[in-house]
Formats: structure tokens, C-alpha cells, sequence
């Protein structure tokens, strides 16, 4: 349940408290004061949101009766909140940053929220299908048939777009083009040591001559520092020692590299470049582009591969698929069907409590498999007992379908927690007491929370919570008793109508001799 909700700020509501109970929680004020504004808060923590300020800040406290371990949250009290900064909304559960998803499919599952007319849903065909599908429990199916229809559409689209000869065709001519650069075995670090080694090869005559003088003068510089043993006295030797050995691996060092340059061979190097330029040009402009354009064609052939082979057993596996679709889209559809008589059994007893004797039902008619399965579905009714049921586009009022929709959410409440934005709209009278009596008999398994503007819901309050306004300033007050007689006075139209009342009944009673 929702213990607490504090308002840091949003429009005129500025560091408040309302603080819940269990049972029937009602919210009443008058017209202007902006009761739905405590709604927008509780919609904000939720995939439905109406800010309607730039800034905006909230916390919502709730005792929650399982674990959510996906993001470490145990049964018990704790602290949800949200902030708008710069247009986006940010989520902390107990002062620890939370995903905007995670939040709103948590507290999706323990909160349901019923705007001022969201009886026009009933006319909405998706939404009645979601209905029946929730009753009927039919989302795992749903998944698996979604799965299959999107493999099913995938068929047709390469049964209509696919040629099996111009698909040959073209993975014939990317198997060409793969071939030719895999067998050319690039890389780029061989492709930069070429072309090093080719500049070195344009200087191949330059450096023979060098590296053959240098050769020369250090065999020279070795035999004359090898006459100067003969000159010096021995304690000089180590030092003429160093300098013959230096003279020595440097003479070696450069006998190796004229073996290299000897070695070198300026047409195999061309000819190895003019095939990475070749490439180059076919597949380029740069090798790294070649090497990503292979990988891109192997992944190209094999999706070309699996088409050929769609396209070899195209019509046994469309016959296939459509099988398969065929018979989970009557099982979801035979669920529906069950859920509905389930649905509308309930409906009417609801609508018969709230005064209104209707007949419902679902209308199915079945369509072309779609991502939906195979039924269009519409609500239809009459408040005739006899006769055609019709769309009730077509016969049903505004307080009729908000008494509809009422049954029907009476009829499919699940979450722990339930709020209500006005949903009397249109209903007085007997009706009001009937809904009052409805809200407090649904109060008993769910905690309730209603914007009235009903004395007749007031009334049947575990909870009654006032929204009062003064200039810029709005607040939350909790009714005693006393203020709470005061406030259901000014709801029934203050104490002149209330007499009027009082006369009436005391007229009506003298004229039935009472």
C-alpha cells in the first residue's frame, strides 16, 4: 500500500504530506482547487505520465509484500522518488539512482490508475483485446505466436521480394569477390613492410655503393689497428682490444645488411603491391575498407544461402508456419472467448448494483491472421431486454459508458492499490450511493484511493483527505470529524440546500401520512 506521499514541489503544492490508510482513501476540494494534481504525482512513478511543471519533486513511501530482487529491493517500507531536471525524469529508490523501467514495472503491479474518461478505452478495440488477454492469462502464448508470425512474414516477404536464379546470381558473383580477395591473404602490417621495403629497393644502387665503401674502410681501420699492437706497450691492449671488436661487429652488422640488399627483390615486391592496389581500387579505397567489405559480403552470403534455402522449400514451409500460427491463434482466441463470458457475467452484476440494467457481451469476428491473432473484437450491448446488441459506439451515453467502464474495472481489479480520478463523473443519485457502496465493498481487499466530488463516496471514507488552496499556496488537510461533517455539508450544496432536503422529505412524508 501507499503510506506517504510528499510533494517537494509541483505547481502550487509546495512540501506536502498526504499520508494513506488502508481501505477507502477519498480526496475531495473544491472546483479549481487541482485534486488531480495529487494524481499526476502517483501517475509520475508509472509509464503514464502528465507533468505539468518544469520542476518537479516527489517522494512516495510504500509497504511493499514481496521481494524484487532484479534490483535488490526486499519486502517492507520503502522510499520511491522522482525529480524532473531539464525535461527528464529521474527515479531513486531509497536514495539509490533506479532505471525509469525498472520503477514503473514494479510499481505497475501494485498500482493501477483510472483517469476521467477512460471510459472512451471502450471503444477502442486494442484495448478490449488487452483486456481479454489479461483475463485470459494468454501472454505466454502471445509471445510464442508473435515469434512464429514474425518467421511467417519473413517467408512471405522473400516469397514475394526472392528469385532463386537472381539470388544464385548474386551470391554467385559475392563468392567471386570473396574468393579473389581471400585468396590475395591482405594485411595491413604487410601491406606498410612493403611498402617500406620498396622504398629501400628505389635506393638498392645507392646503398650498395655506400654500405660496399663503409665495408671497405673498416677493414682497413682493422688491419691498421691491429699494426699498433706491434707500437704500444700491453697495458694499452684493453683498449685497442674494445676498439678492434667495435670495428669488427660493425663490419659484421653491414656484411648482413649488403646480403639483404643483395637478397632484395624490387619486381616480386611491385608485383605484391600491384595486387593490394588492384584491391584497392576494386574494393577500396583502402585496404582496412577491402578487409571490412569481406567480412560484410561473408555475412551477405550467408543470409543469401539461408534465402536459397527458404526459397528451395518456400511453400512447405509457409504451409508449415501458417499450421502452426493457425492453431495457437485458436487457442488464443477460444481463451478469449472464455475470458469474455467470464467478463460479462461480471459486468452485469456490477452494472445492475450501479443501477443500470444493461445486457453485454464481446462481439468476435474473426480476420486475417495478424500480430494479434485472428480476432476483432467490440463490445456491444443493449439496455433493452430484448432485441440486437449494438456497438456501443453507436447507442452508449457518457454517464453509461463510465458506468461500463466502472463495472468493468470493478470486474478486472488486480493491483494492491487503486486509484480513482473522478470516475463519477456524470453519476448522481442513486447511482452515487450505489458506487459509493461498490468503492467501499472493493476498499475491503485493495487500499482505494478517489477523487470525488460525491458526498455520497465521502461518506463511506476511511480515510478523507481535503486539497484546499490559497492564492499560489495549496495543501492536503487530514478531516476530524467535525471538519469532515463540514466539508460532505458544502459537497450536498451547504446547509440552505440541506434544509430544502429536510423540507422536502418532511413534505413527502405528511403527504404519505407517515
Amino acid at each position: 500500500m501507499i503510506e506517504l506521499i510528499h510533494i517537494n514541489e509541483y505547481v502550487y503544492l509546495k512540501d506536502v504530506d498526504i499520508y494513506f490508510s488502508e481501505g477507502l482513501n477519498v480526496i475531495t476540494g473544491e472546483t479549481g482547487t487541482g485534486k488531480s494534481l495529487i494524481l499526476d504525482v502517483i501517475g509520475s512513478f508509472l509509464d503514464y505520465q502528465n507533468i505539468r511543471s518544469e520542476t518537479f519533486s516527489a517522494d512516495m513511501v510504500l509497504n511493499l509484500d514481496m521481494d524484487f530482487d532484479e534490483i535488490g529491493i526486499r519486502r517492507g517500507q520503502h522510499i520511491f522518488s522522482v525529480e524532473r531536471k531539464n525535461k527528464r525524469l529521474f527515479y531513486k529508490v531509497d536514495g539509490r539512482l533506479i532505471g525509469r523501467e525498472q520503477v514503473q514495472n514494479i510499481l505497475s503491479n501494485i498500482i493501477t490508475i483510472h483517469k476521467q474518461n477512460s471510459h472512451m478505452k471502450l471503444l477502442d478495440k486494442d484495448f478490449i483485446l488487452e483486456v481479454l488477454d489479461t483475463v485470459a492469462d494468454n501472454y505466454e502464448l502471445l509471445e510464442k505466436y508473435k515469434e512464429l508470425y514474425e518467421n511467417y512474414q519473413h517467408v512471405l516477404k522473400i516469397i514475394a521480394g526472392a528469385n532463386k536464379d537472381s539470388e544464385l546470381k548474386k551470391l554467385e558473383e559475392l563468392r567471386e569477390k570473396v574468393n579473389e580477395i581471400e585468396s590475395a591473404h591482405l594485411s595491413e602490417e604487410e601491406e606498410q613492410e612493403l611498402e617500406e621495403k620498396y622504398k629501400k629497393a628505389l635506393n638498392l644502387q645507392t646503398l650498395l655503393q655506400n654500405y660496399s665503401s663503409v665495408s671497405q674502410h673498416l677493414e682497413e681501420i682493422e688491419n691498421a689497428l691491429r699494426k699498433i699492437y706491434s707500437l704500444i706497450e700491453d697495458k694499452y691492449y684493453e683498449f685497442l682490444d674494445t676498439a678492434v671488436e667495435s670495428v669488427a661487429e660493425l663490419s659484421n652488422q653491414i656484411s648482413k645488411e649488403l646480403s639483404k640488399i643483395e637478397e632484395m627483390n624490387l619486381e616480386e615486391i611491385e608485383n605484391r603491391l600491384w595486387v593490394y592496389k588492384k584491391l584497392r581500387r576494386k574494393y577500396g579505397p583502402t585496404t582496412e575498407d577491402v578487409i571490412a567489405n569481406l567480412q560484410k559480403w561473408l555475412e551477405e552470403i550467408k543470409q543469401i544461402e539461408k534465402t536459397i534455402k527458404i526459397l528451395e522449400n518456400a511453400e512447405e514451409e509457409r504451409l508449415r508456419l501458417e499450421s502452426e500460427l493457425r492453431s495457437l491463434a485458436i487457442q488464443i482466441s477460444e481463451r478469449r472467448k472464455n475470458a469474455a463470458r467470464n467478463i460479462v457475467k461480471s459486468i452485469e452484476r456490477h452494472l445492475k448494483d450501479l443501477n443500470m440494467n444493461a445486457r453485454i457481451d464481446f462481439y468476435f469476428n474473426q480476420k486475417d491472421m495478424a500480430r494479434d491473432g485472428i480476432d476483432d473484437v467490440e463490445l456491444v450491448g443493449s439496455t433493452l431486454s430484448t432485441g440486437p446488441l449494438y456497438p456501443l459506439r453507436k447507442i452508449a451515453s457518457g454517464g453509461e459508458l463510465s458506468r461500463l467502464m466502472l463495472a468493468l474495472e470493478l470486474s478486472l481489479a488486480s493491483t494492491d492499490v487503486l486509484v480513482y480520478d473522478e470516475i463519477d463523473a456524470g453519476i448522481g443519485g442513486v447511482t452515487a450511493v450505489k458506487l459509493a457502496d461498490k468503492l467501499s465493498e472493493l476498499s475491503k481487499k485493495h487500499q482505494v484511493i478517489v477523487v470525488t466530488h460525491l458526498p455520497q463516496i465521502a461518506l463511506k471514507a476511511d480515510k478523507h483527505l481535503s486539497l484546499r488552496r490559497t492564492g499560489d499556496t495549496g495543501t492536503v488537510v487530514e478531516l476530524d470529524e467535525r471538519a469532515r461533517d463540514e466539508e460532505i455539508k458544502r459537497m450536498f450544496g451547504g446547509e440552505e440546500f440541506i434544509e430544502l432536503l429536510g423540507d422536502f422529505a418532511s413534505k413527502e412524508n405528511k403527504r404519505k401520512g407517515k
